[in-house]
């Protein structure tokens, strides 16, 4: 579908065992990466829906993450000056909190009818801003630009050798600073004949490929505009190019034709019908459960629009100009859906650990461990979060070290700790796997009458008082 032009205000263009830690004390620096061992495309939820603005993610999630679902999919626009980077941090927060995958498809700025061209070298801008943004997954998907082979979409002229060269441009830019960064083409218009405007999607590939061999390879992915055309209004049985069929022609065509080495996996991130709400309801029921779901090939599906009510989409809106949902949205949302969990960076540091040197017999100790998350995942929220403890003695009993509710990416907490001692006396080393190991001597309770109290809880307060009125005298 062709970008729509509109002013600015309207359009935005398990077991806790091996974990990345960085300990943040002075004396000590340490950080290591872990990822889940999942498949980068595994199977998931399918469902998604287009938005244009992040105010929509409320309505996105109860739509594609109900009945059983969960981490469904949203693909939005950003546009190159639209690059705040508070605003879509945000919406990355709320994508993570929501548990919806993010599909980013880039864009540039709107110049008379037309928006304009970009060049190769806006990778490095595109790359230092969305690189900078803390994403809610490990796989970071990025769409670049929209139906080039449209003239409106690329400055006025359709230019597929140029788009070639962008397109590769991007696709090694990112690739060379993280292998999370996946690339995506732009989804063409599969319906666009040759003319003064429009250039044949078959044409524009050859064309493509001439300019950059082997360019489809580039790719992580693929994206496809497979709308039920001509005129929006196909049924859900209908077959070819044109139809929501479409990407498997494109896939098709690119194996025989183009040298496509890869089993790209496939991204719907727009189709839809211009047709009544309670029709076009029906026919994304069959689409969805007779086609979408059963082609393992396809990751998500994310329908054009949610929340367009206005010309010239009228028709394509899941919601109407109240915010009240059309049949499609009910539809949809009563389908039963998978849950799932995809891939991300869990990473911490975690501050210094403080364990007496020596305790009492029969005598407790309570303790803290600053902890501050520093990756993707909200710590604590998927499973409970904590670190294993180990003795070598049955005289001493040390509990995991655990973190109490759940910490977001920035923010700092503790794991919380209790060391308890029993009537022997001796020296014993106790420790956390993922921490280190840690000794400590027992004195036998006579050696000191027992308090109520933590004895460390009482004694240290005093002990560093005393310090400090030493260190004053002695100046």
């Amino acid at each position: 579908m062709v970008e729509r032009l509109l002013p600015k205000q309207q359009v935005a263009g398990s077991s806790p065992v091996s974990r990345s830690v960085k300990k943040f004390s002075v004396l000590s620096l340490l950080l290591i990466s872990f990822f889940s061992p999942k498949n980068v495309f595994a199977s998931g939820n399918k469902f998604g829906i287009h938005i244009l603005e992040p105010t929509d993610l409320p309505k996105v999630a109860e739509l594609v993450n109900s009945n059983g679902g969960d981490w469904g999919f949203v693909t939005v626009v950003i546009r190159e000056d639209d690059l705040n980077f508070q605003k879509w941090q945000e919406f990355m927060d709320s994508c993570r909190e929501k548990h919806l995958v993010p599909l980013i498809r880039i864009a540039t700025h709107q110049e008379k009818d037309f928006w304009s061209a970009p060049l190769p070298s806006d990778s490095q801008k595109w790359l230092d801003f969305l690189s900078g943004l803390n994403w809610p997954t490990k796989n970071q998907y990025i769409i670049i630009f929209n139906e080039p082979n449209q003239a409106k979409e690329w400055g006025g002229k359709t230019n597929p050798e140029q788009y070639a060269r962008v397109l590769v441009a991007f696709a090694e830019k990112f690739h060379q600073t993280s292998p999370n960064f996946k690339i995506l083409n732009a989804g063409f218009d599969l319906a666009a004949p040759n003319s003064k405007t429009t250039m044949d999607a078959l044409r524009f590939w050859q064309k493509m490929e001439g300019a950059v061999p082997g360019i489809f390879n580039q790719l992580d992915g693929w994206a496809s505009h497979s709308y039920p055309n001509h005129g929006f209004r196909g049924k859900p049985t209908d077959t070819g190019r044109t139809s929501i069929r479409g990407y498997q022609w494109e896939l098709t065509t690119l194996k025989k034709y183009f040298r496509l080495k890869k089993d790209l996996p496939v991204f719907i991130t727009e189709t839809g019908w211009a047709i009544y709400p309670r029709l076009a309801a029906s026919y994304f029921k069959l689409a969805f459960k007779n086609l979408w779901l059963k082609d393992e090939r396809i990751v998500a599906v994310t329908p054009f629009v949610l929340n367009y009510p206005q010309r010239p989409f009228t028709e394509f809106s899941w919601l109407d100009e109240n915010g009240n949902p059309h049949s499609q949205y009910q539809t949809i949302q009563s389908l039963p859906k998978l849950s799932w969990w995809p891939p991300q960076e869990e990473k911490y540091g975690l501050g210094e650990v403080i364990i007496p040197p020596f305790m009492l017999s029969e005598s407790n100790f309570k303790g803290k461990i600053p902890l501050k998350n520093l990756g993707q995942s909200i710590l604590g929220e998927k499973e409970p979060f904590f670190f294993s403890s180990f003795t070598n003695s049955s005289e001493i009993f040390l509990s995991p070290a655990t973190l109490s509710g759940k910490l977001k990416p920035g923010q700092e907490g503790f794991l919380e700790f209790q060391i308890k001692t029993a009537s022997g006396a001796g020296e014993f080393n106790l420790g956390w796997d993922g921490i280190g190991s840690f000794q400590i001597k027992v004195f036998a309770s006579s050696v000191i009458k027992k308090v109520e109290y933590s004895f460390w809880e009482k004694i240290i307060p005093n002990f560093r008082q005393y310090l400090k009125r030493l260190g004053f005298l002695l100046k």
